[in-house]
């Protein structure tokens, strides 16, 4: 990190706006995910951090700066970063001097950044302290800032950029994140969704979302059983095996959910109602973004995000004359026929095309196979832009 990041520090501090809010809509800055990988961490070790930065209002990246806090080993919350007040003031974590605290470092921008707990973290404990597997937890802050920054960009333009945010010309956010930290052999996995459920149809992979305008639909999640794991449990009445439940919260582009947050195989499933409303008006292009942020008991986070795309009744009926199929992963689908501009997506073996567009210079429709279809396949089935389905011929 350069010499002038203990101002970059100050300013972006001062000017955060904290108070993130979990609303479904995503319509400008959010950060609604972060994830470690790996989920926990031993002495000695490293874990990787990613965001889920969202802001459908802007077509450039935003930007994340990282900040790492040492952890505990006594496990009593003792951190800079626990202390509520950075929250609500992240001024307050430099104490207006610009410099960090010991044990407070930059530990990375964007999607570069990485938390590192010393090897010798548990060394004041005795060696048989079962704090040692019990573990504590390495907390992280993440700011993110609605702007794309070049970390070597002249201290002139950061000052700049700070100042429109300090006076919230720029919007930003601040997220905490802990890491479990301990001397345990066992491993958490992040959790995983093999696919998204739509109406309780298993959706095709990659396939955009067919809905209708102001429709409800029911939409459900399937998960590997490997995601579900057993582990120990520390209670007042001795060790207890237990299985992880996973949490999943619910986001959107555009659309409403009448459940935000669910729990995976437990019963209760969310409706999502497709824009169309005055309030919530279709987009342009009639398509949108849904995601799922997935977080076990343990601390793992994961998320994924589904295409959905909101259907024109009057759009006109495509047809397929003709199909010609790949002799080699590297070679395209071409498929043949009149208004293929309303092929939504070619789904083939329950996955959808990668990079499918219709082609007016040519008057096709092409895309190419996904990893894990096979070259020599012959069959699919045409989404269309009116909700319908056209099996190829």
């Amino acid at each position: 990190m350069s010499s002038r990041a203990p101002l970059l520090l100050l300013l972006v501090l001062t000017a955060c706006d904290p108070g993130f809010k979990p609303e479904s809509l995503v319509s400008d800055l959010r950060l609604i995910g972060i994830s470690a990988e790996p989920a926990n961490v031993r002495p000695g070790e490293s874990t990787r951090l990613t965001p889920l930065v969202l802001d459908p209002s802007r077509t450039l990246p935003s930007t994340v700066l990282w900040l790492g806090c040492e952890a505990d080993p006594f496990n009593l919350n003792r951190s800079p970063c626990a202390n509520p007040a950075v929250l609500q003031d992240p001024s307050s974590l430099t104490g207006g001097t610009g410099t960090l605290p010991p044990g407070v470092s930059v530990i990375g921008f964007n999607d570069r950044a990485a938390y590192s707990v010393p090897a010798g973290l548990f060394d004041v404990l005795p060696a048989d302290d079962a704090r040692r597997q019990t573990g504590t937890v390495g907390q992280v802050i993440a700011f993110a800032v609605a702007e794309t920054i070049n970390p070597q960009a002249p201290m002139e333009e950061l000052t700049a950029l700070f100042e429109r945010v300090q006076r919230k010309e720029v919007k930003s956010i601040i997220a905490l994140f802990r890491i479990n930290v301990s001397e345990s052999m066992v491993r958490n996995q992040n959790p995983a969704v093999d696919a998204l459920v739509v109406a309780g149809e298993r959706w095709p992979a990659g396939a955009k979302v067919l809905l209708r305008e102001k429709e409800p639909v029911t939409l459900d999640l399937i998960a590997p059983d490997s995601s579900f794991e057993t582990y120990e449990a520390t209670t007042p009445t001795g060790p207890q095996t237990k299985t992880e439940r996973i949490l999943s919260s619910w986001y959107s582009t555009g659309g409403r959910f009448s459940v935000i947050a669910t729990a995976l195989t437990e019963g209760v499933k969310t409706i999502f109602t497709a824009p169309g409303s005055a309030s919530d008006p279709v987009s342009e292009k009639r398509t949108g973004l849904i995601y799922t942020v997935l977080r076990d008991t343990r601390g793992g986070q994961a998320w994924r995000q589904w295409p959905f795309f909101v259907c024109d009744d009057a759009a006109a009926a495509p047809v397929v004359s003709s199909v010609d199929w790949p002799a080699s992963a590297s070679d395209p689908v071409v498929v043949h026929g009149s208004e293929l501009a309303s092929v939504v997506d070619l789904v083939v073996d329950g996955a959808a095309l990668e990079n499918g567009a219709f082609s007016p210079s040519t008057n096709t429709w092409r895309g190419f196979l996904p990893a894990g279809i096979a070259v020599g396949v012959k069959r699919g089935v045409v989404h269309t832009s009116a909700c319908t389905r056209v099996a190829l011929p």
